[in-house]
């Protein structure tokens, strides 16, 4: 067996669960949903009721930012290790890079996208 298949199988099973675990959540989320309280809804102070009208909303306009940021800095170590995993294979470690690449620039551009959309 090539020595190559052993980290290629880590990779893709790290990916199935990354991929799966979010559906998973959902349909699990979903299937437990109640009815919603109608207090869910509404703005709190420090866990208290609202009284009178708010002041004014919190800027989100960084927030798309930070939220873009925080999912692509674990997904990029995620790829160099991967490639890493790889070295003896120069080629195969390449075409991880560059599927890994592909596959995260698309929801990269569309968070930036928000992101800009929101300001």
């Amino acid at each position: 067996m090539p020595s190559w298949i052993d980290p290629l199988a880590d990779v893709v099973l790290v990916l199935l669960v990354g991929v799966l675990a979010p559906f998973l959540a959902a349909l699990i989320g979903g299937a437990l949903r109640g009815d919603e309280h109608p207090m869910k809804r509404l703005r709190f102070e420090s866990g208290n009721p609202p009284v009178g009208a708010s002041r004014g909303f919190f800027s989100m306009q960084y927030y798309p930012y930070l939220l873009m940021f925080v999912a692509m800095e674990p997904y990029a170590v995620f790829l160099f290790l991967a490639s890493m995993a790889i070295t003896r294979e120069p080629f195969l470690s390449a075409v991880v890079v560059i599927l890994g690449l592909s596959l995260g620039l698309p929801s990269y551009e569309y968070a930036k996208s928000v992101a800009k959309a929101r300001r």
